[in-house]
């Protein structure tokens, strides 16, 4: 029996119906990459779940589109195009929930998901709902350690803390089956599948946000020279893996010296009309976009698959051949679209929640921010809004990168941070003005010295630019989603506010703004919730409840107590309990036990790690922890292996080690750290 699917069969399909057993199957064909997407896209995705369920007016949530090749016989599954990597994690998602007391009945029974001839990961997929060690790390290639990883990242947030009370609520659920949807696409499996494939994922296939968002301004431009200067300043800024200094006069020193000062380190003017005058060549029409392009733009924003296939296809990209001398080198730790959103907060007032400050930097609202921003002012004061914010966006990129940590791919990783799946060690780096000898000539060429530090020599161990890249490098690392990251909104706030009004941006300035803010969250994290009994005695939250701020700001804190200096924070998101909850009584030689239960959910008793790690050797004893290289990954879990090694791991250990740690917390918090 042979089924055959119209072109234009496309079905908007709940979440609760898309593996229900009379639901046709999935499967992703051999040429997709494996599955690969970590923690903070997991997170995101339930997250975005949260925000629809929870508003007062919840409307369907579409979390994008699925593009399939129908089968050609009604016993055959869908092969998937585009969207594996949404689908697994909904799989894996449900597999997950329905394993849960309660919650069984209301999933029901899923429709497997298979990748074609990949045994181990369709094998993975059948095992989420068990618990399944991740692979070890030389086995990190295999096609199913993506899997495996989510399994563990879902399987954790679910047992910890508020976040998987929320996803297991029925309010939640409810949503998350019935009104969550995912639009299904089919296309003629007569193409090039392959090649569909190809552009699809490598060039796109829908006019972006971003996009939108620029040809708005441009239309409140009627002037072709301003819309030319946006145009310049948004392309520039949007290229983040290269300093602005260098991609906004890509090939052009003398405009570089002109735009930037002499030196190249010189925060650009907030005079519109000036900065026109240094980046646009007047006699250039070229430069000019055209009067309609902004209309033209906009009434494209809904382009079919074809369409877009086709129109992507002849996209190229070019750059310029200066800007290469950093390219591959730094990694940014936003996208564009978030550096937008930064620029929006940094420039705009306060949010009264938390929740609402959240939604300020979430790039899913991107255009809803930008439209309510530029629809609440009168229609005379828009164009001066856009110029503004044109000139406040190149100032604000030029101090991103000069305040703000970056990945250096030329600085060797340190020990300490062998977890890391990015490439390089954390940088905090400001452009100069160099030169180099070529032939006969000296030419100017890019230097890159430490931010806060004179020469090329950089900081040294226990120098304030140190400390700052410790502290950013801590709150990068505990907020890991981009909508999280106030801490980098206020230091941008700062570092502008300062730059307005042409005050000096000085070391110790800026690491008592990045204490301050480090410290709110500390003291929200650390006071006492009468609403909840789960507490010790001290009123610290208990077990995967406590905040992860008070993890990595202890380590930061013990990183002077220790004189640790080399000390390097990686990527760890799993509350690991040092004595276990559950013993591996084959390898048990350990003679010390807790006898007070309650302690093993101690702020004592817990260390932050790597999900990794945690799913590697969660039940071992202390002392075989102690031996384990992952106790570089925190200064806390190294003064717990430390106690370990002495052969004792004892209640009373755990408490001491609890005041010394909470106490040393507090004292920061009231100012007393020497």
């Amino acid at each position: 029996m042979t089924r055959t699917v119209a072109q234009d069969d496309v079905q908007a399909i709940p979440v609760g119906q898309l593996f229900s057993p009379d639901a046709p199957s999935y499967s992703i064909p051999l040429y997709q990459r494996n599955y690969t997407w970590g923690e903070e896209q997991i997170h995101r995705l339930i997250h975005d779940v949260f925000d629809a369920a929870e508003q007062e007016k919840a409307k369907d949530y579409f979390l994008g589109n699925l593009v399939v090749a129908p089968p050609q016989r009604v016993d055959e599954p869908f092969d998937v195009i585009d969207g594996q990597q949404r689908l697994t994690t909904l799989y894996i998602l449900l597999v997950k929930l329905s394993s849960r007391p309660g919650l069984q009945n209301r999933i029901g029974p899923l429709q497997p998901l298979t990748y074609e001839a990949r045994e181990r990961a369709t094998r993975a997929l059948r095992g989420v709902a068990d618990t399944i060690d991740e692979p070890r790390e030389d086995e990190k290639d295999r096609e199913d350690s993506g899997i495996l990883r989510a399994s563990t990242i879902i399987e954790q947030l679910l047992d910890g803390g508020a976040d998987g009370a929320r996803l297991q609520s029925p309010r939640v659920i409810d949503y998350l089956l019935t009104r969550v949807r995912v639009v299904r696409m089919p296309i003629d499996r007569s193409a090039d599948l392959n090649r569909y494939f190809e552009i699809m994922n490598t060039r796109g296939a829908q006019l972006s946000p971003v996009d939108i968002v620029k040809a708005r301004l441009l239309r409140y431009l009627p002037d072709p020279l301003d819309r030319a200067l946006l145009n310049r300043v948004w392309t520039a800024c949007s290229d983040m893996e290269h300093y602005v200094g260098m991609s906004a006069t890509a090939g052009n020193t003398s405009q570089r010296a002109e735009v930037f000062g002499p030196d190249w380190d010189k925060v650009p003017t907030s005079d519109f009309s000036r900065l026109r005058a240094q980046l646009i060549d007047t006699t250039s029409e070229a430069a000019l976009p055209a009067a309609d392009d902004a209309s033209k733009t906009l009434e494209s924003t809904a382009l079919t698959l074809d369409d877009a296939v086709a129109a992507y296809s002849q996209t190229t990209v070019t750059t310029e051949s200066e800007v290469s001398d950093d390219g591959e080198r730094f990694t940014s730790q936003i996208t564009f679209p978030t550096l937008l959103l930064q620029v929006l907060a940094v420039k705009g007032a306060g949010s009264s929640s938390a929740r609402e400050y959240d939604r300020q930097l979430d790039d899913k609202l991107l255009v809803q921010r930008f439209s309510a921003r530029v629809d609440s002012l009168p229609p005379w004061e828009r164009i001066d809004w856009v110029r503004k914010f044109t000139t406040d966006l190149l100032r604000i990129r030029y101090l991103f990168d000069q305040f703000i940590l970056k990945r250096d791919a030329t600085l060797a990783t340190g020990h300490e941070s062998t977890t890391d799946e990015e490439p390089g060690s954390w940088s905090l780096y400001r452009l100069a003005r160099g030169s180099s000898r070529r032939g006969n000539s000296w030419q100017d060429m890019p230097r890159y010295l430490s931010t806060f530090a004179a020469d090329e020599s950089g900081a040294g161990p226990r120098s304030l630019h140190r400390r700052i890249l410790l502290l950013q490098s801590a709150l990068r690392i505990t907020y890991t989603s981009p909508r999280t990251m106030h801490w980098m909104t206020d230091a941008l706030r700062y570092v502008t506010e300062l730059a307005d009004h042409d005050e000096q941006i000085t070391a110790q300035g800026f690491l008592h703004r990045l204490e301050s803010h480090a410290h709110e969250r500390l003291r929200e994290a650390m006071t006492p919730d009468p609403d909840k009994e789960d507490t010790g005695p001290d009123g610290m939250a208990l077990g995967f409840a406590i905040p992860r701020i008070v993890f990595t700001y202890l380590d930061y804190l013990l990183v002077e107590e220790m004189n640790r200096w080399d000390f390097t924070f990686s990527y760890r998101t799993s509350v690991e309990h040092f004595s276990p909850r559950t013993e591996d009584i084959e390898h048990s030689s350990f003679t010390d036990r807790l006898e007070n239960p309650h302690l093993l959910d101690w702020f004592g008793n817990l260390a932050l790690v790597t999900v990794s790690t945690n799913s590697k050797f969660s039940n071992y004893l202390p002392v075989q922890k102690a031996q384990n290289p992952a106790r570089r990954q925190s200064l806390k879990l190294e003064l717990m292996a430390r106690q370990a090694e002495t052969w004792s791991w004892n209640d009373a250990d755990v408490r001491t080690h609890h005041d010394k740690m909470v106490d040393l917390l507090r004292r920061a918090l009231e100012g007393e750290r020497v």
